[in-house]
């Protein structure tokens, strides 16, 4: 099975994401961006894939049908393929290509933008992401929140990671890019702006419930290495 197309029409606002992300996965082999890209995969293979595998095995069960919305390259769903039915999606074609010359035909890979799902109501018993809500607006996050609670079944939970102002990659990052453009004048972007990042759990706490979530976990530790604000909550 390849990928799947969607059927929604994407406005305009998503036809930018996704201008945005296809850039910037195709410039992710290009020297410039080679260390960083070296040092983020193994951070995702070998920190992030492991902290992923144990809040899933906690409150997901096996074969039950999970949203990864957002997918990206998915190198950190290596962990829990053979323990999820899992349907990956992404605004951007290439980031569902790598995704499936990782994962082949373990999963279904769906085109599509989180900020209108194409899949009908209660359709998942769970969904999660990583590195994903902090890209866009609080208002835009409302929405995106407001299509998870469509597309999940009756109290089901949501897995976010998301990285807060206090992360310790938040602040190398920042450190670099300060590096690298204001004292070396160079245009280097590592990644896409980071809009909303995690100020505190009460924050966190207030957003969900603003959508119909109530919070179950907030958890940020030893586990990654103090880098992802991890928020588990439930579809009330």
């Amino acid at each position: 099975m390849g990928i799947i197309k969607s059927k929604s029409v994407l406005d305009e606002k998503d036809k930018i994401f996704q201008q945005e992300w296809d850039m910037y996965w195709s410039t992710k082999d290009k020297n410039g961006n080679v260390v960083y890209d070296s040092m983020a995969e193994f951070y995702r293979k070998f920190i992030i894939s492991k902290i992923l595998t144990h809040f899933i095995k906690k409150y997901y069960r096996q074969d039950q049908e999970i949203l990864h919305a957002g997918c990206g390259s998915g190198e950190v769903d290596i962990g829990i393929m053979d323990y999820l039915n899992i349907t990956a999606l992404d605004i951007s074609f290439i980031a569902l290509k790598r995704y499936k010359n990782i994962h082949g035909e373990q999963c279904k890979v769906v085109h599509g933008s989180i900020l209108q799902l194409p899949f009908s109501n209660s359709t998942f018993d769970g969904l999660y992401n990583l590195g994903v809500m902090e890209h866009f607006t609080e208002e835009d996050i409302h929405k995106i929140l407001l299509e998870f609670h469509r597309v999940l079944k009756p109290y089901a939970k949501m897995v976010i990671f998301w990285p807060p102002v206090f992360g310790l990659t938040v602040n190398v990052l920042d450190f670099a890019h300060f590096v690298l453009n204001k004292l070396f004048r160079t245009k280097i972007k590592l990644h896409p702006d980071e809009i909303t990042r995690v100020t505190s759990e009460r924050q966190m706490k207030n957003l969900f419930e603003k959508a119909g979530f109530t919070l179950v976990e907030y958890y940020f530790g030893i586990r990654d290495f103090f880098t992802q604000a991890v928020i588990v909550v439930q579809k009330e």
